[in-house]
């Protein structure tokens, strides 16, 4: 089953919310679709809500993600994932700022939003 996206585009930046199942197969097609909805709004920032995302994705997956993030999304200056305080490794976030992606991880949506516009 495919991700269905949500995106919305803010003043100061874009939020994309994703339902779908955990697997990597869905995150590719996730990712090229926020990053075409991304460079034609011309958007710098995004805040990616993971929360309905179900099931788990295991620590390799997790980094996995991270460099694809940064394969898609590296023309932004931020982006910020939001996850359920259970889920959270900072796997994906430390793989994405290998390559220079500036992506960190949130449990918190104030937090969250305060670093995308800071």
């Amino acid at each position: 089953m495919p991700a269905l996206l949500n995106y919305t585009h803010g003043p100061s930046f874009a939020v994309v919310e994703i339902t779908a199942l955990a697997f990597v197969e869905n995150a590719i097609p996730a990712l090229v679709e926020m990053a075409h909805r991304t460079r034609e709004r011309g958007d710098r920032r995004l805040l990616i809500n993971l929360m309905d995302v179900v099931g788990t994705f295991g620590i390799e997956q997790q980094r996995e993600i991270g460099l694809l993030a940064h394969q898609y999304l590296s023309h932004l200056e931020r982006v910020a994932s939001l996850v359920p305080p259970d889920k959270i490794t900072h796997a994906s976030e430390l793989a994405a700022q290998s390559k220079g992606l500036q992506l960190r991880v949130f449990t918190e949506l104030g937090a969250a939003i305060e670093w995308l516009v800071a």
